[in-house]
């Protein structure tokens, strides 16, 4: 009987240490595996790391290209800003405007017409001289030429009859709507200056107008405004030194 309380005591025992050994079988793995997923995501963190690392390395090179670039088109857009600057400068001091351009033009034709350069040179030189005059102008009227009259009293002589002045223009229109006879003073008008053995001149605009032409050795300086009377025009001339 006591044979058979130690066998079962030893079975017991045997019973105990087998689940101690399975308990710290299970612990051990449970420990290895434990060991193993922390070593593993400690990898994989140190990867992640690397390569957050590797991204903020090429985003910081990638930025320092844009800022190299940025101030470069900055630089240029400066350069040409000044460069804008300068030529509008230069344009603005070499290019004529206003009376000079317009005299500018005048040389030109001039010049390509065959005036000699010496010719131009002298008059625009004596351009300065001080202004001779009659101080007695002459003014006289005429009626302007419409589609509808080109009759009597449509010319006036000046320079003792080296120049004949004529003009022509629209015709008024009533308040109907009627075309008149006469001219519409507020519209242009074309008018012409005759000399003799030379082509007529022309200057063209809305009055008062004013021109200048030189015959006989003189200057003669017109104006012209719309007459008091119905259709007609006032021309006035005064003869100065010429140069």
């Amino acid at each position: 009987m006591s044979s058979g309380l130690r066998e079962s005591r030893n079975f017991a025992r045997r019973q105990r240490r087998r689940r101690l050994l399975r308990y710290i079988v299970v612990v051990a793995a449970l420990g290895g595996l434990g060991l193993a997923s922390y070593r593993s995501g400690q990898l994989l963190a140190e990867r992640e790391v690397r390569l957050a690392q590797d991204e903020i390395g090429r985003l910081k090179q990638a930025n320092a290209a844009l800022e190299k670039r940025n101030a470069r088109l900055r630089t240029a857009a400066e350069t040409a800003r000044l460069r804008h600057a300068q030529l509008k400068e230069r344009y603005e001091s070499e290019v004529p405007k206003g009376a000079r351009r317009m005299l500018l033009s005048l040389v030109d034709k001039q010049l390509e017409a065959g005036a000699k350069g010496d010719r131009l040179r002298f008059l625009i030189s004596a351009a300065g001289h001080r202004e001779t005059c009659d101080g007695t102008p002459v003014t006289r009227r005429f009626l302007v030429r419409t589609a509808l009259y080109d009759g009597p009293a449509s010319s006036v002589r000046f320079a003792d009859g080296a120049l004949t002045v004529t003009a022509t223009g629209e015709p008024a229109k009533d308040e109907s709507g009627r075309i008149q006879a006469w001219f519409d003073p507020a519209r242009p008008i074309s008018v012409e200056i005759a000399r003799l053995g030379e082509k007529p001149g022309r200057v063209s605009g809305t009055l008062p107008m004013q021109h200048a032409l030189v015959a006989n050795g003189a200057e003669y300086r017109f104006s012209f405004i719309a007459g008091e009377s119905r259709g007609f025009v006032s021309a006035t001339a005064d003869r100065c030194r010429f140069p």
